[in-house]
């Protein structure tokens, strides 16, 4: 295998893009005195690993047009946001699809060399981090499109030939990686790297989705909560707090599985800075000067609907560890400042459990708090599913209370949305999730219950306020409402939907921009668009014309 076409332009055979079958290797350097050294091989999975950043470098296919986020000021692409007029031709669909494919292809470079490498002492763990990454990306591209072509050689050319796989040919291809993966990968690597855990992890959630499929095996709901509860291991989550595990600088803890990870040395401030984007949506704009004035720079496209504001109490930490309900002078100063209680309040963001306590609140502290705006939770009357924080007054700046889970105040860092935080894609609360959602299926929901109390019990002010008490009251929609109260702006809410089969009812029941459309879901063959479409460019250039494309468009 000589003259390999390096990195990512190696791949768009699989979905079009005649300008990457054109590049070549511009070091000149062969692949195979490249790759068959230990350090070329490592560099290649590493770069397995950074073309995460671009399957992640936009959050519609994740976030949009689900229960949990509407469009505010900014918008995203209209198809991903209201169903009605998503066809094959959406950007950004083809960007994800692209995206898969192009890591997929590094793994597959990966795996061919890792039978041709230097025998080192970590290869056996690398050959499993790059089945598991394999794995990984195809299991967003099933969940997405349904079956997709499974490609697993190394081209050193242009491919213009694919079949579709069945979805059921697609998850087989994942556990059997997955499973490889599990026997191969470090128990305790260094951080940043795929562990044990992480498989695990992720073996339980492939189980978990496959079985709601019709193809399901009988064991899927079964192995998924035994698989959860052997990666969890009794970890306990009251061991870090939900205000400690998501602060600046703590992004490497022993909760989390697996991530995106950043560091201001891979980023080209003067340019295109390629970091993480997480932290610049789920919040309004706040003005153009945050880095000389320490505010974020915030894109006012994605924002909660009414549903996740009204998922909190007052009993629940979740609430102010998610959102920023005081917004100070300077709104860096909540990291920055130890002693905040000289600060002068500038936002106040009150929840319903609050609004009767404002007066009250502004004259506890009058020096800090005489001239705060006071922003209420409001719901509005002539649609009780509406509130203030929603509609109408979201256009306008500064007038809903930021998520500020994935806030970045470092100076001179974040810019133009780009931060260097790592995006947490598996952590300990979500598999403890996935058990308790994984026995409910499975008939078991007294541990159903005894899972998702684990998730509960740290976020309590009080012990009991929160824990269910009666395995009874453990329904899926509990399970969906404890994962968005959990997970607010970690990328799971559309597969979260699709995967339990909810998608459309949750969606018109709670998304305003979805529910006054006139039939949304339905295409033009009138059937439903709950899968993604197939990309039009990956059809065009398919000489292969007998590739299906999916229903509803």
């Amino acid at each position: 295998m000589k003259k390999t076409i390096i990195a990512t332009a190696i791949v768009f055979s699989l979905s079009g893009c005649s300008d990457y079958l054109d590049e070549v290797n511009k070091t000149d350097v062969l692949s195979d005195d490249l790759y068959t050294t230990a350090a070329g091989f490592e560099n290649l999975v590493n770069a397995s690993y950074s073309s995460l950043r671009d399957v992640y470098s936009a959050p519609w296919m994740f976030m949009s047009g689900t229960d949990m986020y509407v469009d505010g000021r900014g918008t995203g692409p209209t198809g991903l946001t209201s169903y009605k007029t998503l066809s094959p031709a959406e950007g950004a669909v083809g960007d994800f699809y692209k995206a898969c494919y192009s890591a997929i292809q590094l793994c597959n470079v990966g795996d061919y060399y890792s039978e041709l490498t230097e025998q080192t002492a970590v290869l056996p763990a690398r050959k499993g981090e790059i089945k598991f990454l394999r794995a990984y990306y195809y299991f967003l591209l099933v969940q997405s499109f349904g079956g997709v072509p499974l490609v697993t050689e190394a081209f050193t050319g242009p491919e213009t030939s694919f079949s579709r796989a069945s979805a059921e040919e697609v998850y087989a291809f994942i556990l059997a990686e997955l499973n490889e993966a599990l026997s191969l990968v470090e128990e305790n690597p260094e951080f940043g790297r795929v562990s044990r855990r992480a498989v695990l992890h992720y073996l339980a959630k492939v189980h978990l989705t496959r079985g709601y499929e019709t193809f399901a095996a009988d064991s899927d709901f079964d192995m998924a909560a035994q698989l959860a509860d052997e990666a969890a291991g009794g970890y306990d989550l009251s061991s870090l707090s939900f205000h400690d595990l998501f602060w600046p600088g703590n992004d490497q803890n022993p909760e989390i599985l697996f991530s995106i990870q950043y560091d201001e040395g891979s980023l080209n401030l003067d340019g295109d800075p390629a970091g993480s984007i997480q932290s610049a949506y789920f919040g309004p704009y706040h003005g153009g000067e945050g880095l000389q004035q320490g505010y974020p720079y915030r894109t006012y496209s994605l924002i909660p609907t009414s549903y996740v504001y009204d998922l909190f109490s007052a009993n629940d930490l979740r609430w102010e560890g998610s959102f920023m309900n005081q917004v100070y002078d300077r709104y860096y100063d909540f990291y920055d400042v130890a002693d905040r209680s000289n600060l002068v309040v500038r936002r106040y963001f009150p929840q319903s459990w609050e609004v009767a306590d404002t007066a009250a609140w502004r004259a506890a502290d009058p020096a800090q708090r005489a001239a705060t705006e006071i922003l209420p939770y409001e719901l509005i009357q002539a649609d009780p599913a509406i509130n203030r924080w929603e509609q109408p007054i979201q256009y306008f700046d500064n007038m809903i209370p930021d998520v500020r889970k994935f806030d970045d105040p470092r100076p001179g860092v974040f810019g133009n949305g780009t931060s260097v935080r790592d995006i947490f894609l598996a952590r300990m609360a979500e598999t403890y999730l996935i058990a308790a959602e994984a026995y409910f299926k499975a008939g078991n929901l007294p541990a159903a219950m005894d899972r998702i109390n684990e998730v509960k019990r740290r976020a309590e002010l009080n012990a009991g306020d929160l824990v269910l008490t009666d395995p009874a009251q453990v329904t899926l929609e509990e399970i969906l409402d404890e994962r968005a109260r959990e997970l607010i702006g970690e990328f799971h809410r559309w597969f979260d939907l699709k995967r339990t089969g909810t998608l459309r009812e949750r969606v018109m029941r709670y998304n305003k921009d979805v529910r006054n459309i006139p039939d949304p879901f339905t295409g033009p063959d009138g059937q439903d668009k709950i899968l993604r479409p197939i990309p039009q460019d990956a059809l065009n250039l398919n000489s292969n014309k007998d590739f299906p494309q999916n229903p509803g468009y």
